[in-house]
């Protein structure tokens, strides 16, 4: 269906960011239109899930320009999902930060990033051509680079530059390979790329590209080895901006890999192998590093690479039961993984720890604690919460793909996640050894967005059957690229 809704989570943000410009001495009247901002966007996508569940897709040609030669936005099951899920993630993270960042960070527009973030994570996952792709990536890094520095405490300035370094080499290979794929087809169009490539007589080079843009991808998603610059970028600036990168930076990355894989390389089992052993050795190494931490945010850190692990190698896979428990997976995650950092951050700003510590939190804050342990088994995959649902169809993917054995990995991870977090409760709420610990007073406001994101989990992993219908709308437009190439191409 030809449509203008897709644009509209793209624009609101980038109007509000442009407004907030104007009244930089003002933080109140900034933090009122980022929040306006984030209100519009959640009801927008809502309202495109609606439309997405009667149309299937909606195409937006910008400026009439015919497909494959224009700007067209494409929105259908798998990222209108991703785009409202943010949504919500935004307007927690909007709500946390109102009590906990500074005045300094707040003037250092750290709003004006908020709402460009935004702008290029929902640009990213709209997209239907491959080089606007690249250009929603560059707008939500220079706000990213932004929103790293809002404090400019030197551990911000030093894992910054490794942040910087690694986005500048990934985005050259990007714009090479995107330059060599226009020179094989003749478009960006991600449709009519899929449509032309099924009849390229010698597919060598495309599949060379394609494994470079999937090392960029996976680079961006912090997948193994690329991931070593996360543990510096994500935990040194303020928690409310290591919640937004925590649990939608590497979606971005993810939601690439999916969409081009899908599209492009499904033939190839070169790249199939390719994915599903950087998912698996994720997983593991991010297993191993959960296990060994004491610093509260590596160890979030850790647990958010094990997850990527389990959905780049699900995507791998590409059969109906992975990719709707990647789907169903992914919505957990999103949500789970901020509200985990948004409890850590209210954990640093009761006790002022960043290691696990004796802090007896549970009498004093049990509602805090409680909420930190259903969160716990909500991860760790425990039937029937949230966190079960996507991992049991994802381990159904593997099983029928024969993958016993990368089944059994993420099995097993479900444990290794219990154990590190577990362990944090148990330290952080339970001990109250450390009589000596000053608590510091916890504003009511912030247990509003943690518990929020953890109802919003529960019920959508309780309720995943009404989302049916949904799920395989998404999982159809990605496993049958020729329904994805017919309905974009010509405008459903």
């Amino acid at each position: 269906m030809y449509s203008n809704l897709p644009v509209i989570p793209i624009v609101i943000p980038l109007l509000f960011a442009s407004i907030t410009i104007f009244f930089k001495n003002n933080t109140f009247i900034q933090k009122q239109i980022t929040l306006c901002a984030s209100i519009l966007v959640t009801i927008s996508a809502i309202f495109n899930i609606f439309k997405i569940k009667k149309h299937e897709i909606l195409i937006l040609e910008m400026g009439d320009w015919k497909s494959p030669f224009g700007i067209t936005l494409a929105l259908d099951g798998l990222n209108s999902i991703l785009v409202l899920t943010s949504a919500i993630v935004f307007l927690a993270t909007i709500i946390y930060s109102s009590k906990t960042i500074d005045k300094y960070s707040e003037n250092s527009f750290f709003y004006t990033g908020i709402l460009l973030i935004m702008t290029g994570i929902n640009g990213a996952f709209t997209t239907g051509d491959i080089f606007n792709l690249f250009v929603f990536y560059e707008i939500l890094l220079m706000a990213s680079y932004l929103l790293l520095l809002v404090g400019i405490k030197k551990e911000q300035l030093k894992s910054s530059i490794s942040y910087v370094l690694m986005n500048v080499f990934a985005g050259s290979l990007f714009v090479i390979s995107v330059g060599y794929l226009y020179t094989i087809v003749g478009s960006l169009n991600m449709a009519y790329i899929s449509k032309t490539i099924s009849s390229l007589p010698d597919k060598r080079g495309l599949y060379l590209v394609g494994l470079v843009m999937i090392f960029v991808f996976a680079m961006k998603g912090a997948i193994f080895p690329l991931f070593t610059w996360m543990n510096r970028a994500y935990a040194a600036p303020p928690i409310a901006v290591s919640i937004i990168f925590a649990a939608l930076l590497t979606k971005v990355g993810l939601y690439s890999i999916i969409r081009t894989y899908s599209l492009f390389y499904y033939e190839s089992n070169t790249i199939k192998y390719f994915l599903l052993s950087l998912g698996t050795i994720s997983i593991i190494v991010g297993c191993i590093g959960a296990i060994y931490q004491k610093n509260l945010k590596q160890i979030v850190i850790f647990n958010i690479i094990i997850s990527l692990g389990i959905m780049v190698a699900a995507t791998s896979v590409l059969n109906s039961k992975a990719i709707k428990g990647v789907i169903l997976y992914s919505i957990n995650d999103i949500l789970l993984k901020a509200a985990l950092f948004t409890m850590v951050g209210i954990i640093i700003y009761i006790c002022k720890v960043k290691n696990i510590k004796k802090c007896g939190l549970i009498n004093k804050y049990p509602l805090l604690g409680w909420t930190f342990f259903i969160t716990t088994l909500c991860l760790s995959g425990v039937p029937p919460l949230s966190g079960f649902y996507g991992k049991a169809l994802i381990i159904q993917g593997f099983v029928e793909d024969k993958q016993i054995f990368v089944g059994v990995i993420v099995t097993l991870s479900g444990l290794i996640v219990f154990y590190s977090l577990i362990k944090v409760f148990l330290n952080i709420f339970y001990d109250n050894t450390n009589k000596s610990l000053e608590l510091k007073p916890l504003p009511k406001i912030l247990i509003i967005p943690v518990l929020s994101l953890l109802v919003i989990a529960i019920v959508v992993g309780l309720c995943s059957n009404l989302l049916e219908p949904l799920l395989e709308k998404s999982t159809s437009t990605i496993l049958n690229s020729n329904k994805y190439i017919e309905l974009v191409l010509q405008k459903g």
